[in-house]
């Protein structure tokens, strides 16, 4: 029988939190799944992990890269394999509630919406509950995107992740959807926004229900990065979504939470002030600087934003310590 849906599980050295993930997959009240654990062949014990599951369920598969690529590769992975009409990313250190599956599929069927997402929960890393994740709204929301992007900026936060959402399997495919494997950080930002622009759905968002669990595990690749990894990727991830929204014809609007992530992370990543001039200095003349976080935040940024690139570029450096 098709599945209903394939789980793609990207993993990399998640082998203390891998099976309470799979747990969680297979226990799902709607069981008619296909599951894809990908290892990004990690160092430590995730790849026995997803084979002591697979032997005992015939719905997961493993698939067990050859060398370490990275998130994006390990999910394009999944990705090629699905069987199913649709395709729901968990990242390899979270779970699921019981319901989730079924709770995404009736929101799509209530809905007929080709997008759908729900909210999350956070976790600490020994698993006590913490906030909601996506706290700007509440409610359940519908909207087409082919109408314009009006609706699409209020929740702008819920499409920064590729998981808790059903994406359909035929659109990626027909138009060749897939991870930037250049990404090492935030890549699922533009793989969810370009879904957006590229298909322009139909869009159903259910913020009162709770469909993943988000562990904060202070060794996954989002905190564990180093700064310069970090403002590389950023750099890339800004660019791309600044061209996306020039080559759509859209607002540069897209890009303005991303440009103000790498002011944010250039002022909580670097060891200390001289670091933070250094990378000033090569930033303030760049084209990324000039072309990219210039323009966008300028006109989509917040006051403390603007304020900083007046300054920035009046050549107080030290400004940004302050911010």
């Amino acid at each position: 029988m098709t599945p209903d849906v394939t789980i793609v599980i990207p993993c990399y050295k998640v082998g203390k939190y891998l099976a309470q993930t799979l747990q969680s997959v297979l226990t799902q009240t709607h069981d008619n799944l296909q599951i894809i654990a990908v290892d990004d062949c990690s160092p430590d014990d995730t790849a026995q992990v997803i084979r002591q599951f697979e032997s005992k369920d015939s719905r997961l598969q493993g698939i067990y890269l050859s060398q370490n690529s990275g998130v994006s590769v390990a999910r394009n992975a999944g990705l090629d394999a699905a069987l199913a009409p649709w395709v729901a990313f968990v990242d390899g250190d979270d779970w699921l509630p019981s319901n989730a599956i079924e709770s995404l599929l009736a929101l799509q069927a209530r809905s007929g919406a080709d997008f759908v997402c729900a909210n999350a929960r956070q976790y600490s890393d020994t698993g006590e509950a913490g906030d909601i994740h996506f706290r700007r709204q509440t409610g359940l929301f519908e909207f087409p995107v082919e109408d314009g992007l009006d609706a699409f900026w209020p929740h702008q936060d819920i499409f920064c992740t590729c998981w808790a959402k059903l994406f359909p399997v035929a659109k990626l495919r027909e138009k060749a959807l897939y991870f930037d494997a250049a990404l090492r950080h935030a890549q699922d930002t533009l793989f969810t926004l370009t879904y957006l622009l590229a298909v322009r759905p139909t869009v159903a968002i259910d913020y009162d229900t709770e469909v993943y669990c988000y562990r904060q595990n202070p060794a996954s690749c989002v905190h564990a990065i180093p700064l310069e990894k970090r403002l590389h990727s950023l750099e890339l991830l800004i660019t791309a979504l600044d061209n996306l929204a020039q080559r759509t014809q859209q607002p540069r609007r897209l890009a303005a939470p991303k440009a103000a992530e790498y002011f944010w992370a250039l002022r909580k990543f670097s060891a200390d002030g001289g670091e933070r001039r250094r990378h000033l200095q090569t930033l303030l003349p760049s084209a990324l600087f000039h072309e990219h976080l210039f323009p966008v935040l300028r006109q989509y940024g917040k006051f403390k934003h603007r304020l900083l690139l007046r300054l920035l570029a009046a050549g107080h450096a030290g400004a940004l310590r302050f911010w």
